[in-house]
């Protein structure tokens, strides 16, 4: 039988900057734990999602977003700060401009 995955446990892996895979359902279901910021469409690889992450009481929200490198999966990326988290996206569109044009 496979473990449940909990939103704690999750919160948790990311505040030690683990990056968490996880299938869409299991996103579906811890979603609205998170603050959404922006979305972004890759053009190639459905959206990123920019996030405000929970964390522990009298702690500021962390940072992360969330990318879909398959279909029915979603990978959750921490970050320490929102300029860490945008300077990968810039590099993720930038690689995907690339590829489209070949």
């Amino acid at each position: 039988m496979k473990k449940t995955l909990k939103v704690d446990d999750v919160l948790m892996q990311l505040a030690t900057g683990i990056i968490v895979p996880l299938t869409e359902k299991q996103w579906m279901l811890m979603e609205g734990r998170f603050n959404s910021v922006e979305t972004i469409e890759t053009g190639m690889s459905g959206q990123i999602q920019l996030l405000r992450r929970p964390t522990s009481a009298g702690k500021k929200p962390g940072w992360a977003f969330v990318e879909q490198p398959k279909d029915g999966q979603r990978v959750i990326r921490p970050f320490k700060n929102e300029k860490e988290a945008r300077a990968l996206i810039e590099d993720r569109l930038a690689a995907y401009e690339r590829m489209w044009d070949g």
